[in-house]
């Protein structure tokens, strides 16, 4: 955890000597599961998220910020599947390829972000299809794809398997704000 504070810090710090910083500290990630048995969703708004002018980006996402319909659900989710304590964060950290000044029309963008995603302690490379909107003051950054819990060592004991998804739905939605 200190670690990855430190890198976070030191990443954009260094990068802030380049170029404009844009940044939230109250982005929403959910999540959505669905069996013919159960729907699991659950909501996080405490993702932090930073952006450089070139493109470059980080989110962090605390795990204990997620919450869930029913308690036991999220004791389970913190407990026994994305064990919390040992892993308290999920990243992604990387860049989206052509991102300048042109994005700054006020219109929708599709763009690629590609970068390693870390939860549970495992890193995947990943290229996820996002779209972001300059707004006249913060960039708008939304974005749905899918996570196998499989890809992170995420164990599913075989007693609840047909209650979670092979592939989670995340959705991600972000205002980020320049900073000051």
């Amino acid at each position: 955890m200190r670690t990855f504070t430190l890198l976070f810090i030191a990443f954009f710090w260094h990068a802030g000597l380049q170029a404009q910083q844009y940044m939230t500290r109250d982005g929403v990630v959910e999540f959505y599961s669905s069996t013919p048995v159960e729907d699991i969703e659950a909501v996080n708004n405490q993702t932090t998220a930073l952006l450089t002018a070139e493109g470059k980006f980080a989110f962090r996402v605390p795990i204990l910020g997620f919450r869930f319909e029913r308690a036991l659900m999220e004791e389970h989710f913190n407990e026994n599947y994305l064990e919390s304590t040992t892993y308290p964060n999920g990243t992604f950290e990387g860049h989206i390829p052509g991102f300048d000044e042109t994005h700054r029309d006020g219109n929708w963008h599709e763009v690629l972000a590609y970068g390693t995603l870390v939860i549970h302690g495992f890193a995947v490379e990943r290229e996820i299809p996002s779209k972001l909107k300059w707004n006249g003051e913060a960039w708008e950054i939304e974005s749905t794809f899918t996570i196998p819990p499989a890809a992170h060592a995420i164990e599913i004991p075989k007693i609840v398997a047909k209650k979670i998804a092979e592939e989670i739905e995340v959705k991600v939605r972000a205002t980020l704000s320049p900073r000051s």
